[in-house]
C-alpha cells in the first residue's frame, strides 16, 4: 500500500500513543532530519483531519486547565491495519544513499522486531553493493577547450574531489549496513 510519508509518520507516532498536532510538529522538529522529512504545522493539521476522515484515527477534545483545549488523536484498529500493511509492502531501494523511505522504514518498522528490520537492511545492503559495482565516476576531462592550464587542473581536481565524496558516502553506508546486518543477525538468532 502506498502511503504518503506524513501519513506513515503520523500513524506510527499514534501507534505509540495519543498525540496532538502540536506533538507531531514537535517530533518532526526534533527528529525530522533523521528521517529526511519536515513540513509545516498547517500540513500536519490537514493530514490529521484527512486521517481521521479515512477512519484511521479518532480525535477527542482534551480540556486543559491552562491554555486552550487540545484535540488529541488516537489510532484506530483500521489505522493500525493500514500501518502494518505498509510495513509489509516490499521495500524498493533508491539510488539516493539517504533516501527518506529507507529512513522512515528503518525507524517505524522496528516495532515489528529485529527480523523485519534485518530484512530491510539486507535489501538495502544488497542493492548498495550491486550499485557500487557499476558506480560511474564524474568525467574528469569535462573541461572547456579554451581553459587555461590552471583552470584545467582545478576542474580535474574538483571532479576528483566529487568522485571521492561519492565513493566515501557509498562505502560508509555499506560498512554501516554490514555492521547493522551482523548485529541484527545476532538478535534474530537469539529470539529463535
Amino acid at each position: 500500500m502506498a502511503l504518503a510519508k506524513l501519513n506513515i509518520i503520523i500513524l506510527s507516532l499514534l501507534s505509540a500513543g495519543n498525540r496532538t498536532g502540536y506533538d507531531v510538529h514537535k517530533w518532526l522538529e526534533r527528529y525530522g532530519s533523521l528521517v529526511g522529512y519536515t513540513t509545516q504545522p498547517s500540513q500536519i493539521y490537514r493530514q490529521l483531519s484527512q486521517i481521521e476522515d479515512t477512519g484511521w484515527a479518532l480525535s477527542a477534545v482534551e480540556k486543559r486547565d491552562s491554555g486552550p483545549d487540545a484535540k488529541v488523536f488516537s489510532i484506530t484498529d483500521e489505522g493500525i491495519r493500514v500501518l502494518e500493511e505498509w510495513v509489509d509492502t516490499p521495500y524498493t531501494p533508491s539510488d539516493h544513499p539517504l533516501d527518506t523511505d529507507f529512513q522512515i522504514r528503518l525507524i517505524f518498522s522496528a516495532r515489528r522486531g529485529p527480523a523485519k528490520t534485518l530484512e530491510l537492511v539486507r535489501t538495502e545492503l544488497s542493492y548498495q553493493r550491486e550499485k557500487e559495482k557499476y558506480r560511474k565516476e564524474l568525467d574528469i576531462d569535462l573541461v572547456p577547450a579554451d581553459a587555461t592550464p590552471k583552470l584545467r587542473d582545478w576542474l580535474r581536481e574538483s571532479a576528483l574531489l566529487q568522485n571521492e565524496r561519492g565513493h566515501y558516502i557509498d562505502h560508509t553506508l555499506i560498512a554501516w549496513l554490514e555492521s547493522t546486518e551482523m548485529r541484527l543477525s545476532l538478535l534474530v538468532d537469539d529470539t529463535d
